[in-house]
């Protein structure tokens, strides 16, 4: 039932992207299911007239009509088979260019949470290797099915008006096969999903050997042999899971070839036995004889193309796995907000699949155009604090709200209008400099000005500036005058973004990461200056930068433990006093280090 579920599935959704390539493949396709057949019944009669007319020299009418019918049916036959191939990459080309953008939307909607799951990672490692090519496949192979078990049936017609145990062998023959194939093809997809592990954990490796800073860093440290090792050890065992399953599927698939060699010896005994006897005619002795090497050939592609179509339907089984994937719950329906303070009540949190508490009965409220920071040791739950503000999770009890509403209820442009985010784990976009930074709102793309506004206020004006190309210049490896950039610049790029969007509240979750303190000061004054109308939500592990904000929330195991401006917290004995300490005689150590090092040179 899966199977079928599944190749309904495939044909639904290649005649919902490409209806008209779908049904003309069909027909196509189906039409010649019937041609092997006649073409051993016009064989029979152009050769039985044949005889006839040497006989008494009558019949020419009925000779030079199957003659005829046989000529245009071959021609038919080879403009189908032609017609077929072309259509197959017509499909194709309509399902890359139709379902990439419902994928996209899928994965905008599901639960974000889900990304964190390895059985969600699994689905969608398998479904990101071209689904449109499966699902393409998986038609393709029930449309074959569909016309090679028409053509078997309506040979057997042919062949039982001949003899009925040449009929009925093709049915007793063909079902042995068709169950051997079916049981190989049973065996390779388990193989494919016991080594599915591997096989990412194979891909993960082959990342890090393409990674430039990855390989720099096993250079330093002499650690390639290990990693070569653990490749050794993975490719290893995935090639033993196949050594032990291909040995089974050859011994089938051996089997499966036997009796298509059994068959077709059965049929030469039989017609020679009923011809010696005068039980067929010359012209279907010709004509059966002439057939064997198809039917035989059909056969065994029946079962190769069931079996085929059975392996693909269970492809898109991944792909019917990741359709049905939970979806955010949020309705996303608020327009206008009563105004523009954010708020959390008694909000507690513990991430899907872990049991330990992030955050523990956080309860604050922001003002409108208020710089906030949020600062705290690892694990804190500063980060948390930004992915639920995002609408990213739900919290486990409480609210998160902005304006008075629900964040999660916020439409979609009313969420841009009210918040952009600059995460620590920016994304690097192998884009133009342009697309790059129009991501933060694409209406701005064109607008070269209001671009480059953005990248100056990042400190990103080098990279347009003497550039060949300026906001155009190609970034990454994907084109051949792509650029690659340092982390550094790559944060630059992610801050513009966020300086596009002019969004009521800018969430900046550590994303100076990459610079030296020096850089991010500068940065941050930069912030202080350009959000002076806007709200301001900053998350940094170095506290000087926190000092611009009018407000300092201290995390400590998932609660708000301090509340106040940097003045009165350091007037107060508690954790933010003594880690701005600690980080204040850390700087001190380094500046002094930084002198001496100027005095030794002079």
């Amino acid at each position: 039932m899966k199977v079928i579920r599944n190749c309904a599935l495939s044909v639904g959704l290649t005649v919902k992207y490409a209806p008209w390539n779908a049904l003309l493949y069909i027909l196509v396709c189906l039409t010649p299911g019937f041609f092997s057949g006649l073409r051993v019944v016009l064989v029979q009669r152009l050769v039985d007239g044949g005889m006839d007319y040497g006989t008494t020299g009558q019949g020419m009418e009925g000779l030079l009509l199957s003659g005829s019918l046989l000529i245009a049916m071959l021609f038919v036959w080879f403009v189908f088979e032609r017609l077929q191939g072309y259509e197959e990459k017509v499909l194709e080309i309509r399902l890359i260019r139709n379902m990439a953008p419902d994928i996209l939307k899928k994965l905008d909607r599901l639960e974000y949470g889900a990304f964190e799951s390895p059985d969600v990672q699994g689905i969608l490692k398998r479904i990101g290797e071209e689904p449109w090519q499966k699902v393409k496949n998986c038609y393709i192979g029930s449309i074959n099915t569909v016309r090679t078990l028409l053509s078997i049936f309506f040979m057997l017609g042919v062949y039982a008006a001949v003899s009925f145990w040449i009929g009925a062998g093709i049915f007793l023959v063909a079902v042995p096969m068709l169950l051997l194939n079916l049981a190989a093809t049973k065996r390779l997809q388990a193989l494919l999903c016991d080594t599915t592990m591997e096989a990412r954990k194979l891909e993960d490796l082959k990342r890090l050997f393409q990674d430039r800073n990855a390989m720099y860093e096993m250079k330093v440290f002499g650690s390639r042999e290990m990693m070569a090792e653990k490749w050794r050890r993975f490719s290893g065992g995935v090639e033993e899971e196949i050594r032990k399953a291909g040995g089974r599927v050859v011994v089938l698939e051996g089997a499966s070839r036997l009796l298509n060699i059994t068959y077709f010896v059965f049929i030469i005994i039989t017609l020679a036995y009923l011809f010696l006897h005068g039980s067929v005619t010359i012209g279907q002795f010709t004509a059966v004889i002439g057939s064997l090497h198809s039917i035989t050939n059909q056969m065994l592609s029946a079962s190769w193309t069931v079996t085929n179509t059975f392996r693909t339907a269970m492809d898109v089984e991944h792909y019917r796995e990741f359709l049905n994937l939970p979806e955010r719950r949020d309705r996303g329906t608020v327009e206008a907000l009563a105004h523009g303070d954010i708020a959390f009540e008694n909000v507690s949190f513990t991430y899907p699949g872990t049991d330990r508490q992030v955050l523990k009965n956080v309860t604050f409220r922001i003002k409108a155009g208020e710089r906030v920071a949020f600062v705290g040791e690892n694990g804190a739950g500063k980060s948390t604090l930004v992915k639920l503000l995002s609408g990213l999770y739900e919290p486990d009890t409480g609210r998160v709200l902005m304006g008075g509403a629900p964040v999660r209820e916020l439409s979609e442009a009313l969420r841009k209008r009210c918040l952009s985010v600059v995460f620590q784990d920016f994304q690097e976009y192998e884009l133009t400099l342009r697309e790059n930074v129009a991501l933060g709102d694409i209406a701005w793309i064109g607008e070269d000005a209001r671009i480059k506004i953005a990248l100056d206020q990042a400190g990103g004006a080098g990279l347009y500036l003497g550039a060949e190309k300026e906001l155009d210049r190609n970034l990454g490896h994907l084109e051949t005058d792509g650029e690659n950039l340092s982390r550094g610049q790559w944060q630059r790029v992610a801050i513009a973004r966020a300086f596009l969007a002019d969004a009521a509240f800018c969430v900046l979750d550590e994303p100076t990461a990459a610079l030296d303190p020096i850089a991010e000061s500068r940065m941050y004054e930069n912030f202080a200056r350009i959000f002076h109308k806007n709200g301001t939500i900053m998350i940094s592990h170095r506290l000087a930068s926190a000092k611009l904000a009018d407000r300092i929330l201290v995390l400590d195991g998932g609660r708000i433990v301090q509340d106040g401006s940097h003045e009165q917290l350091m007037e107060t004995e508690g954790l933010y006093r003594t880690m701005f300490l600690a980080q204040s005689s850390w700087y001190t150590e380094q500046a002094q280090d930084s002198d001496l090092e100027k005095g030794g040179r002079g």
